[in-house]
């Protein structure tokens, strides 16, 4: 026998009589509200906005890629890129600011984020293919002797670089900071010094990278979320970086 009742919400509940008939009403009941879910979640994910944080002048082949699938996949998903200093992507993702980030780091990150390694590299002095450098065993003293370039403080390089000063006892010497390594690099192809950053930086380049043999500290990229539930947005374009940088 069947029979309709009005819900809180006015929608028609149809009722079975009998156990095995409420039984099967319920399963179509909870069936029902598994759809709703499902629909629910699609919409998220289809609909909304993701806000990335990203090293400045990051050109990672396989973080620009993961973005651009992204938007094809997901066009209903607006996407927000942040440049900045890591040590403050770092905190903005924390406060809720940036849903997650590509950083670089020396060093564990700010308690409260979960971490997924992409990258771990020594450093290096990066040169043209004729400097005294290049190719030799440098030591962080020998950069004394140089006009040396490195990215600015706050990033994993630069940490990297000043901490390995500090254990090796020698005063840390940077003459030009910028934020953008192909710019560094380009200046060093012309002539004004030395770059000092990850070994990998100068791939694609003219120039020469050279490990600094006493440069203990090493430097990583990482991708950082806050700890938790993500909207599932985030976390498709999380899987989507992470897959793309490994």
């Amino acid at each position: 026998m069947l029979a309709y009742e009005r819900t809180g919400s006015g929608e028609p509940l149809l009722l079975l009589h009998g156990i095995g008939h409420r039984r099967q009403a319920w399963a179509a009941v909870r069936a029902i509200e598994g759809v709703r879910q499902s629909a629910d979640e699609l919409s998220s994910l289809i609909h909304g906005q993701v806000h990335l944080g990203m090293i400045a002048g990051c050109t990672i082949p396989g973080f620009l890629d993961a973005v651009a699938t992204f938007h094809r996949q997901h066009p209903g998903v607006s996407v927000e890129l942040v440049e900045d200093a890591s040590d403050r992507l770092q905190r903005r993702t924390l406060a809720g600011e940036l849903d997650l980030a590509l950083i670089s780091h020396a060093g564990p990150v700010i308690a409260g984020l979960a971490t997924d390694s992409v990258s771990d590299e020594r450093l290096a002095v990066i040169t043209p293919a004729g400097h005294r450098l290049a190719g030799a065993r440098p030591r962080l003293a020998d950069l004394h002797e140089e006009t040396v370039l490195c990215i600015p403080p706050g990033t994993g390089v630069r940490t990297a670089l000043e901490q390995s000063c500090a254990r090796a006892g020698v005063a840390p010497r940077v003459d030009l900071s910028g934020s953008n390594p192909e710019t560094l690099l380009g200046l060093t192809a012309r002539g004004l010094g030395i770059c000092v950053l990850a070994e990998s930086m100068a791939a694609g380049t003219d120039l020469v990278a050279t490990p600094i043999v006493d440069a203990e500290v090493r430097a990583g990229l990482a991708l950082v979320i806050r700890e938790g539930d993500q909207q599932r947005a985030t976390r498709r374009l999380y899987d989507l970086l992470q897959a793309g940088l490994t």
